[in-house]
């Protein structure tokens, strides 16, 4: 009985957890300990009208976070990050997107927009952008 009863606690943990922040999660740097690890946030999707107002980006983004702590600032500061990411997605043409190296520009632009409204550098904050979709339309 007591290993059930443990065994629930330990489920119930688990379900709360994932309750508490499913679009975030650790995973570790291959030993299993807390050296190296990092956590992703993905941010709800994007839509956007791209600069001329006749097309819009529909973009998903998932963030890599160089610290586990940076994923908490940022659920803090999602509001201006959401921000300044439609502000940069709304000062793109469709034309400087639709090339592979126009998508790599965003990313970089997207991290340092990030990490400037994190107050933090890619050291600390925003290590890598993904793109999980984009759609031009």
């Amino acid at each position: 009985m007591e290993k059930l009863i443990r065994l629930l606690m330990r489920v119930g943990l688990l379900g709360a957890l994932c309750l508490v922040a499913p679009s975030s999660f650790a995973s570790g740097g291959g030993g299993g300990g807390e050296a190296g690890a990092s956590a992703y946030t993905r941010l709800d999707p994007f839509t956007v009208n791209l600069q001329g107002l006749k097309q819009v980006i529909q973009v998903a983004i998932t963030l890599k976070m160089a610290k586990p702590e940076a994923a908490e600032k940022a659920k803090l500061y999602m509001p201006a990050i959401r921000n300044d990411i439609i502000y940069l997605l709304s000062s793109k043409t469709p034309e400087q997107l639709g090339t592979p190296e126009g998508k790599e520009r965003l990313l970089v632009e997207t991290r340092r927009a990030v990490n400037k409204a994190l107050e933090l550098n890619s050291k600390e904050g925003v290590a890598e952008v993904l793109f999980e979709s984009i759609i031009i339309q």
